[in-house]
Formats: structure tokens, sequence, C-alpha cells
């Protein structure tokens, strides 16, 4: 009995397809590739709302109505979009399936059809950018989890914040959760943030160099590699409801 106790508290974490390291990284990439299209064709934010809701403050008291309604909007389609990849994944885990493939496929066809539309110049960029911001709250409201994929995929405050405990807690104890090293925890946080960062710059390079709205097709062709990756593995994809891995 000693011994399996011994046994499970060193035992290393097993996590579901959709929060392993290398997805948490790829996700924030795809994060990191919406927020540098949308701030650079709407100077709002695709994913990190923090940022939308302070501009929705100070561009009303600047008087800016054009900048306060876009950035408003984009909060609201996040949160409609979240509500949204609510209701599917409730009603998918109701029935039995998992729901992982079909919003990553949903944010593909959504998000080619926005880049579709970019290219026609159809509609107004500024509204296409609140439509990325639904996208990016599928994505958040399926994969960004306070408890199970602690990794982070549409906001960097908290990755910042594990990122460094786990670095501080490096100099007190070497071994953290699991047995596991507490440097390689803050290095896998740290990983997580270099995910977003070259994704903002790629996204922001390819749209002003290479060619507009290059940075949606590399967002749809990651997601989509996302997708047929976890179609092919055979454990369960989903993140875990109400765990944790402290």
């Amino acid at each position: 009995m000693v011994e399996l106790a011994a046994k499970n508290s060193t035992q290393t974490n097993v996590f579901p397809l959709m929060e392993e390291r290398r997805v948490g990284f790829s996700l924030a990439f795809c994060a990191g590739l919406m927020n540098a299209w949308t701030f650079f064709h709407a100077q709002t934010f695709a994913t990190v709302q923090s940022g939308n809701v302070i501009q929705v403050g100070y561009r009303l008291v600047e008087g800016d109505w054009i900048a306060f309604w876009f950035a408003f909007s984009s909060v609201i389609a996040f949160g409609l979009g979240s509500a949204v990849c609510g209701v599917l994944m409730t009603t998918l885990i109701k029935e039995g399936r998992n729901f992982s493939n079909i919003v990553l496929w949903s944010e593909c066809v959504l998000l080619s059809i926005i880049t579709l539309l970019a290219f026609t110049n159809t509609i107004p960029l500024d509204f296409l950018a609140v439509a990325i911001s639904f996208v990016a709250g599928m994505q958040g409201n399926a994969f960004h989890k306070d408890h199970g994929m602690l990794y982070g995929n549409v906001a960097v405050t908290f990755v910042v914040q594990m990122a460094f405990n786990f670095m501080a807690q490096s100099f007190f104890k070497k071994d953290g959760i699991n047995g596991e090293s507490n440097l390689m925890w803050a290095g896998i946080f740290f990983f997580v943030l270099f995910g977003f960062a070259i994704g903002g710059a790629l996204g922001f390079f390819c749209d002003k160099y290479i060619g507009n709205n290059t940075s949606l097709i590399i967002t749809i062709i990651s997601l989509l590699l996302i997708t047929l990756f976890s179609r092919k593995d055979k454990s369960s994809p989903d993140p875990r409801t109400g765990a944790t891995f402290v």
C-alpha cells in the first residue's frame, strides 16, 4: 500500500490530447495570428478581451464612437462565440460524443468564410475583425480552462503568472507537481508565451510584407493540422471537466 501511494505521488501527469503541451503551444500560436490580423486591420484584439475592455473605456472618454463600438462589439462577439460553443459542447457531451474535433472544424470553416470575404472586400474589415472575435470565443470556451488545460490559448495573463511562479518556485524547491521539475513547468509556460508572440509577429509580418490576410490562411492551416492530428489520435481529445493539474 505504501509503495502504491509512493508510486502514485510521483506519477507523471497524463493529459488528454487537447491538454498536451504541443497543442497548448499550437493554439496559442493561432491566437497570436488572429490577434495580429484584427489589431493590424481594426486595432482591436481577437482574443485578449482585457485589452478590448480597456479600449471601451478609453474610447468612451476620448469620444471616438466608431472605435468604441468596434471594441465593444468585439467583447460581445467573443462572449457570443463562447455561449454558442457552450451550447454545442453541452449537446455533444449529452450525446456521448467528443466536441474537440467539431469545434476545431467549425473554426476552420468560419475562418475560411471570413478570409474569403476579406479577399473580396465584400464586408468592411472592422466587421470581419468582430467575426474573428466570435471564433476566438469558441476556441476559448472549448480549450482555455481554469481546470484541466492550464496552458492558456486565448489570453496570456495567467500564462505569464504561471511561468514566473514556477520559475520562482524552482529557486526554493527543485521538484514540484507530481515530482516533475518546477523549472520544466516554467519552461512550458514560457514556451506557450513564445507561441503567442511568434504567432503575432509572423501574422503581422506576413500581412504587411507578403500579402493581406496571409495570417488568416496560416491560422486555418494550423487549426486544420491540429484537427487532422486529433482525428488520428485514439485517446479522448476533450479537455477534462473539473480536473486540476496541481
